[in-house]
């Protein structure tokens, strides 16, 4: 039986009680932009950090092959070398890659996956095949040596490969002589792509400040970049 003072005591309307959960949903509606935002960012972050990491992994290859650059599945087999992903694989884990290793997996889709890539067992990043070109490929000058780069923190070693790609490199050279479109994703960070340059800082930047042809940037190109 209620007590005197419980009879008094008002309680819940169903439509106050409404009221409630629509304020609830609508303050939910508004904070999850920015915890998706937050998250993106974070991921991004991610990506960049680990494109730093391939550039240290490169200039360290070069200290340790007399100032050669690494080499993708470009021209890897041809010279009898590994792709940089297998070459970087000791620096990463502290042993050297074996075709049985079952870390292997675990690296490819860690350390050699960007976040904001949905796909799994296909490369994020794309080295810059222009670093291990022939003068027959370059018609020009070649860039095998890493002190060889006249600009290095304008010179992209590094990009975030499109999600159609599926070889470890970006034929950028194509990209003028063929004008063949770009392997890189645009917008995978919304609208920009991370990049990292040979002096080892990375940023994200939209891919038109990167590679343009009716205004001539190629900041892939270690002979043109500005």
């Amino acid at each position: 039986m209620l007590n005197p003072a419980q009879r008094g005591r008002p309680g819940f309307t169903l439509i106050e009680l409404l009221v409630v959960i629509a304020t609830i949903a609508l303050l939910i509606g508004l904070a999850l932009p920015g915890l998706s935002r937050a998250r993106d960012s974070a991921r991004s972050l991610r990506c960049l950090s680990q494109q730093r990491s391939l550039a240290q992994y490169s200039i360290m290859y070069a200290d340790a092959h007399r100032d050669l650059m690494p080499r993708s599945q470009h021209s890897a087999s041809a010279a009898r070398a590994l792709p940089w992903g297998y070459a970087f694989y000791e620096s990463i884990t502290g042993r050297a890659y074996a075709e049985d290793d079952a870390g292997w997996r675990s690296v490819f889709n860690g350390p050699y996956r960007c976040p904001m890539d949905r796909r799994i067992d296909r490369w994020s990043y794309g080295y810059n095949v222009y670093f291990e070109l022939t003068r027959e490929e370059t018609d020009g000058p070649t860039w095998r040596r890493m002190t060889q780069t006249p600009r290095p923190s304008v010179t992209a070693v590094f990009g975030e490969l499109r999600p159609d790609a599926s070889a470890d490199h970006a034929m950028a050279h194509f990209w003028t002589q063929y004008s063949a479109p770009p392997e890189i994703d645009s917008v995978r960070h919304r609208d920009s792509t991370g990049v990292v340059y040979l002096d080892g800082h990375a940023e994200s930047v939209p891919f038109i400040r990167l590679f343009d042809r009716t205004n001539s940037i190629d900041r892939f190109n270690p002979a043109t970049a500005r």
